[in-house]
C-alpha cells in the first residue's frame, strides 16, 4: 500500500507548526487581555461572541491545509498489475586485452584509456542492454547482455592484460562469442563495438564478420594506437619495467592494423573509426550512427501500479476551506448585527 510519496511526506509537519503558531498567538492575546483587566471582569469588557466561531474557522483552515498537503503527496491504495516494456539497443563491447594494449602511444596506455572512455560512455547509452567480451589469444564473455550497468562496470574494471594468459589477438573468436551472446539474449538491434589495435589477428575474423552480418549483427570497429607503432612496456612483480620482447629476444613494436578493422566493419554494414579524443570516437559513433536505429523491445516485466486516491483528500480539503469561508461570512454578519443592537441600546439609553 503506497500511502504517500516519501518526499512529499516532508510537508506533513506544516499544519502542526501552524497549530503551534495559533496556540502561541492565542496565549499571547490572553496574557495581554489579563494585563488589561482582571480575568473575572473580561467577559464584561470583551466581546467573546465570535470567539468560538473563530476557533472553528482555524480548525477548518488547518484541516483544509492538511488535506491539501495529503492530496499533494499522491496517496494511493489498491493496485493493478501493469506491464513495463523497455526499448533500446543491444550492444556488446569487445575489448582487446592482449599485451600490445600496454603500448603508451595513447596515455596512460591503450587498455586503461579504453576502460576510462567506456566508463564515461555508459552515461550516454543508459537504458540499452550492454555486454562485455575480453579477448587476446582467445576470448570469453566477461559480462552477458544486461541492464545492470554496475555489473558491467565491475567486469570492465577487472580487465587487464593478464585476464587472458594466452597471447595474440583473436578477433575471430571474439565475434563468434558475441554472436552466441546475442542469440541467448533477445531480439533488439544487435551492435558490436570492437576496440583493438588489430594486430596479430587470429581465427579468420572476416569469415566470422560475414557470419555476424547474416545474423543481423552490425560491427563498429575502433582502432586504438598509431600506424607508426610503439614499444610495449611491461612490469614485473617487483614493479620494474622493461620492453616486451619476442621469443627471439627482439623488442616488440605494436602498430595499428587499420585494414583488417575496416574490412570487418564493412562486411557487416558498420564503420571504422580511429580512436581519438577523450572518448576515443565513441561519442562520434553514438551521435552519427546509433541515432538511425529504431529501438526495439529488449525487456518487459510486470509491476504493481498503485491507484491514485488524491481526489478524496482534495475534495475534503475544498469542503473544509468552503466551510471556513462560510464561517467568516457568518462571523461578519454576527458582528454587524451586534453593532446594530449596541447602537440601538445606546440610543434608547440616551432617550431615557
Amino acid at each position: 500500500m503506497n500511502l504517500i510519496h516519501p518526499l512529499y511526506a516532508l510537508l506533513m509537519p506544516i499544519p502542526l507548526f501552524l497549530i503551534i503558531f495559533y496556540l502561541m498567538v492565542q496565549r499571547r492575546a490572553n496574557r495581554d487581555l489579563e494585563s488589561f483587566a482582571a480575568k473575572s471582569l473580561l467577559p464584561k469588557v470583551v466581546d467573546y461572541s465570535g470567539q468560538k466561531l473563530r476557533f472553528w474557522q482555524r480548525i477548518m483552515r488547518i484541516s483544509g491545509l492538511l488535506l491539501l498537503i495529503f492530496a499533494l503527496c499522491g496517496p494511493g491504495w489498491g493496485y493493478r498489475w501493469q506491464e513495463l516494456k523497455t526499448q533500446g539497443l543491444e550492444i556488446i563491447f569487445a575489448i582487446d586485452t592482449s599485451k600490445s594494449m600496454m603500448a603508451t602511444d595513447i596515455k596512460p596506455n591503450r587498455l586503461d584509456r579504453t576502460k576510462l572512455a567506456l566508463t564515461d560512455f555508459l552515461n550516454r547509452i543508459e537504458g540499452n542492454k550492454i555486454g562485455l567480451i575480453a579477448f587476446a589469444g582467445t576470448s570469453f564473455l566477461a559480462c552477458p547482455l544486461t541492464l545492470d550497468y554496475s555489473a558491467f562496470q565491475g567486469a570492465l574494471d577487472s580487465l587487464d592484460v593478464n585476464t587472458i594468459p594466452r597471447g595474440g589477438t583473436a578477433i575471430g573468436p571474439a565475434i563468434s562469442n558475441a554472436r552466441e551472446a546475442f542469440l541467448a539474449a533477445g531480439s533488439g538491434n544487435k551492435i558490436v563495438i570492437l576496440i583493438t589495435d588489430g594486430e596479430n589477428h587470429e581465427g579468420e575474423p572476416l569469415v566470422q564478420a560475414k557470419a555476424a552480418a547474416q545474423a543481423n549483427i552490425t560491427i563498429y570497429t575502433i582502432g586504438i594506437g598509431s600506424p607508426e607503432g610503439e614499444l610495449i612496456i611491461t612490469r614485473d612483480k617487483n614493479g620494474n619495467t622493461s620492453y616486451l620482447k619476442d621469443k627471439d629476444g627482439n623488442v616488440v613494436k605494436s602498430s595499428l592494423n587499420e585494414k583488417i578493422l575496416r574490412d570487418i566493419a564493412s562486411a557487416t554494414g558498420g564503420s571504422y573509426i580511429r580512436a581519438a579524443g577523450v572518448s576515443l570516437g565513441l561519442d562520434e559513433l553514438y551521435n552519427s550512427r546509433f541515432a538511425r536505429y529504431n529501438k526495439k523491445e529488449i525487456s518487459s516485466k510486470w509491476q504493481k501500479k498503485y491507484i491514485d486516491r488524491y481526489q478524496i483528500p482534495l475534495f475534503l480539503a475544498v469542503i473544509m476551506l468552503l466551510a471556513e469561508f462560510a464561517m467568516g461570512i457568518q462571523r461578519q454578519s454576527l458582528a454587524i448585527t451586534g453593532d446594530r443592537l449596541h447602537n440601538s441600546n445606546k440610543r434608547q439609553t440616551l432617550k431615557a
